[in-house]
């Protein structure tokens, strides 16, 4: 059976350059669509532009009308206050236009990453347990070559990826949005959420310790993160 990827996206934030930053999000589908085994399609969800007209960048356009990928925008961006919020909303609102329930897995994925190799879906593909989970510690390697490794923050699960039964993603969802307005007041983020969420519910998963994603990041000396 089929797993759905959904992939939340913000191609237009304020302090990156649009250019560079749908460039980045085109090379990271591009790599995604290259990795995936044939019985995975893709929902892609952006909120922070109204029409798919107001992408510059011609090969993400043309990238985004895949046959794989289903496109949606979010006409709110409430991750400005909260990305993870911001995110689980693009979530929410997939869920309410592609029946999750059609797919055997749906894999939660926050899009500006670079995967390296198939390995991670094929874990998905042969996953027993509920869920796929991770927190793994990072190597950084930033713009003077100097590499160090953070370690895991406890009590979290990291959201760059993270895959659960579609009737569990269900659930995710409705627990999700009752936690929305609670966590954007404390300042929680989706990360802390999952992990509550897997432990409240004491759902049995598979801790993975590494995803073979590269990630980069502009705020820290251009810093590449290795995870």
């Amino acid at each position: 059976m089929n797993s759905l990827i959904f992939c939340s996206c913000s191609f237009h934030i304020s302090h990156y350059p649009h250019d560079l930053r749908e460039n980045e999000y085109y090379f990271c589908f591009q790599q995604l669509l290259r990795m995936i085994p044939d019985n995975f399609d893709i929902a892609i969800c952006d909120n922070t532009i109204t029409s798919i007209n107001d992408l510059s960048n011609q090969s993400l356009q043309n990238i985004l009308s895949n046959k794989k990928i289903k496109f949606f925008i979010l006409n709110q961006n409430i991750g400005k206050e909260n990305i993870g919020m911001g995110e689980l909303d693009e979530l929410i609102y997939v869920s309410s236009n592609v029946n999750f329930l059609n797919y055997d897995k749906v894999i939660y994925w926050t899009s500006r990453k670079i995967i390296t190799n198939p390995w991670l879906f094929e874990k998905v593909n042969s996953m027993k347990k509920n869920a796929l989970i991770s927190n793994p510690k990072f190597l950084h390697l930033n713009s003077k070559f100097n590499f160090k490794y953070s370690e895991p923050t406890p009590n979290l699960f990291n959201d760059m990826f993270f895959c659960l039964k579609s009737n569990l993603m269900n659930d995710y969802v409705n627990y999700s949005k009752e936690k929305m307005q609670f966590n954007q007041h404390n300042n929680i983020g989706s990360e802390q959420n999952i992990y509550k969420f897997i432990n409240d519910r004491n759902i049995d998963y598979e801790c993975l310790d590494c995803l073979g994603l590269i990630k980069i990041d502009y705020l820290d000396n251009n810093e590449i993160e290795l995870i």
